[in-house]
């Protein structure tokens, strides 16, 4: 681990210099100490400001820091399990728009992209940026074939800083989960993980354009749901043109009124858009918040920036299936249960559980349960009980958060209860009743059937060794011959060099005080030396292998 703080502090010294320089500015020399990088940034002195909002000071450090931290940011702002609501509240605001770029700084990359100059490959193109983030800037344009569009073009230069951002995050997050118990509960190296594949993903916007294009397909069937059509021949791993849909944000249900949209049957279509996402095509919009969600045409939903999607497994959405239903309920069991089947790291003492459970349905009090407020309470208890969630889920959670917020802005008396009772019970049917049930219990018999063909002469053979009491109980310990062969490598090299050294050492003053000689060389002095030499280099060859 040493050397590899050396190499890592040293290939990539310079940004992270920059970086404890851009947290000691904002006063986080706490944040700091507790990452353990005073010694290697050389003990920085006090702060250059006074520490008035930690958590706001924490974000604008993020945001000063570039895409990789902003990423890192957004990401932690989705886990309500490891962060009270102070500090995810204050990081969310990083979705919000960044300095742009002056158009002669990014020109090029679009006209390499396109292999021509956007006024040779558009009828219009508009550069002025319609929005900028920390990776990308987006800008209006209409082709010869007289549709608009928009472009996302990434930012130059950007691949260089990131990886070596990634480098020092994977290293530090090793230390600290090495280092810190406290802290290495919070899984480092799973959420850098995490973050690598986010932020390679936005460095190659196929990826986006790929999601784009499953979506469309998925929604197919569904008119009042609108994706954005993507020009593939135009988009390449840096630029993404795809159609331009003017729309009106949902901000509140008044504006939509006055802009004669109806917004209980906006929330109603976007609710059972999302529900499809979730539960049948288990491919969801990660990021539902206002800005990715407008209101088109006759009272049509329409979704776009599909730069950020989760995925669900077979297993975690019947996970959650279950979940629902106990939260349905009120069930404390069906609760315990589910969280049992998300600790893939062991399985909590269940008396804690059962404490959880019953400490989260108190929080949410008698009455109509409203999802958005029970995911929260959830989260707020995992974090309190320190009970591990799984990634996936966590940013599920925090989507469906995010948009059970927009559908009370579209409708503030909307029950995505009510919504999802449909689906629950169609999941349900489908996943455990008669069909699928005698489908599992195929499964089982099968299994059973080929396990019994050995089960007579596996339980002959134990009667018969207890009989005489005799059992074998065979332990496997991995990695035992590999021991062994490790001491018997040891105890030769330590023969080796005892013998070496005793010889050397017992007829030195012999050797020494002898004159044999040939043509002038003393003999026994020179062999010695050679035995004594090539001691050395079997011990150092035995040592090195």
């Amino acid at each position: 681990m040493l050397l590899k703080t050396v190499y890592v502090t040293t290939r990539d010294r310079v940004r992270l210099k920059e970086i404890g320089q851009v947290l000691l500015s904002y006063g986080l020399q706490d944040l700091i100490r507790i990452l353990g990088l005073s010694t290697l940034l050389g003990n920085p002195l006090n702060p250059q400001k006074p520490v008035e909002n930690q958590p706001q000071q924490l974000r604008r450090a993020l945001e000063s820091l570039g895409p990789t931290f902003v990423k890192l940011g957004q990401i932690l702002a989705t886990r309500a399990d490891l962060l009270d609501e102070r500090w995810t509240s204050e990081l969310e605001k990083l979705h919000s728009n960044v300095a742009t770029l002056p158009w002669q700084d990014i020109c090029q990359r679009v006209s390499d992209s396109l292999g021509a100059s956007p006024d040779e490959v558009f009828a219009e193109f508009c550069t002025t940026p319609l929005a900028a983030a920390s990776m990308a800037q987006v800008y209006r344009a209409r082709l010869h074939s007289g549709e608009e569009v928009v472009i996302k073009v990434l930012r130059p230069g950007l691949e260089k800083t990131i990886n070596a951002d990634l480098r020092l995050l994977a290293w530090l997050a090793e230390v600290i989960e090495q280092q810190s118990p406290e802290l290495a509960r919070f899984h480092p190296l799973q959420l850098v993980r995490q973050l690598s594949t986010a932020l390679h993903h936005e460095l190659d916007l196929n990826h986006e354009a790929s999601n784009t294009q499953y979506f469309a397909q998925n929604f197919e069937q569904r008119p009042n749901i609108v994706i954005p059509r993507i020009w593939p021949e135009y988009s390449s791993s840096c630029l993404l043109v795809q159609e331009y849909i003017p729309g009106i944000k949902p901000s509140s249900a008044e504006q939509l009124a006055q802009s004669g949209f109806d917004g209980p049957l906006l929330a109603k279509r976007g609710a059972e858009a999302f529900m499809q996402m979730v539960f049948e095509d288990r491919l969801y919009h990660a990021d539902p918040h206002a800005g990715n969600l407008m209101a088109i045409g006759d009272n049509q939903v329409a979704f776009i920036d599909f730069g950020m999607v989760g995925q669900l497994s077979a297993r975690r959405r019947n996970q959650l299936l279950m979940m629902l239903r106990a939260l349905a309920e009120r069930e404390s069991e069906g609760l315990v249960s589910t969280l049992i089947g998300w600790s893939d790291e062991g399985v909590p003492d269940a008396a804690v559980l059962e404490l959880a459970a019953q400490d989260f349905f108190d929080r949410l009090g008698p009455g109509e349960l409203q999802l958005g407020k029970a995911l929260l309470t959830m989260l707020s208890t995992a974090r309190e009980y320190q009970l591990n969630l799984p990634p996936d889920l966590v940013l599920l959670f925090k989507a469906l958060i995010t948009a059970d917020g927009v559908l009370h802005r579209l409708d503030p008396d909307f029950d995505i209860i009510q919504t999802l009772e449909p689906f629950l019970r169609k999941e349900m049917v489908k996943h455990y009743g008669l069909k699928a049930s005698r489908q599992r219990m195929r499964k089982i018999g099968l299994g059973m059937i080929d396990a019994s063909e050995d089960f007579p002469q596996t339980l002959s053979l134990l009667l018969r060794r207890l009989r005489h009491g005799k059992p074998n109980v065979d332990i496997n310990v991995s990695n035992l011959q590999s021991l062994a062969n490790s001491l018997e490598r040891s105890a030769i090299t330590l023969a080796i060099a005892v013998v070496t050294g005793a010889f050397a050492l017992g007829i030195s003053p012999w050797l020494i005080s002898s004159s044999w000689t040939i043509f002038g060389i003393p003999i026994f002095q020179t062999v010695s030396m050679l035995l004594v030499a090539a001691g050395i280099f079997l011990l150092v060859l035995r040592l090195r292998k």
